[in-house]
């Protein structure tokens, strides 16, 4: 298998974590990152994976979203880390009930700055050490 480019590794790992994240497999997106990662999440800091799982844990049922990330660049890189932004919006449809797509929706949810920071581990693999995503815009409903 050719070697990645720490841009399309970033970009990939980024694309898996938010499509995981999407589909509620949260423990492939777990699988993303180092036991001590930090996630900067809706105003908390969640350090270590059991934090991750439990606020994961905490979604509701009945939502369906979806992340669009684009605009991805590898703002810094060496050997064993490099860091990854992008931007991303996020749409959203919850009216408690479990419906198949398509959903009618008024637009996006909001945009957010990504920033993550990923770290090379002994044996060869990436994964998330930190990662953000900043609300820079709230669209109205």
């Amino acid at each position: 298998m050719p070697s990645e480019s720490v841009f399309e590794l970033c970009t990939q790992l980024t694309h898996r974590f938010f499509y995981y994240l999407d589909e509620r497999r949260y423990e492939d997106l777990i699988g993303l990152m180092q036991p001590d990662a930090v996630w900067h999440r809706q105003g908390r800091a969640l350090r270590g994976l059991d934090a991750v799982r439990a606020a994961l844990n905490e979604r509701s049922a009945t939502q369906r979203i979806r992340h669009v990330v684009t605009n991805g660049f590898v703002e810094q890189a060496d050997a064993q880390a490099a860091t990854y932004v992008a931007y991303m919006i996020g749409y959203r449809y919850d009216d408690g009930t479990v419906r198949e797509p398509p959903l009618t929706i008024s637009g996006p949810l909001r945009m957010l700055l990504v920033r993550t920071r990923f770290v090379r581990q002994p044996d060869g693999r990436w994964l998330i050490g930190e990662t953000s995503a900043v609300p820079e815009f709230e669209f109205a409903a």
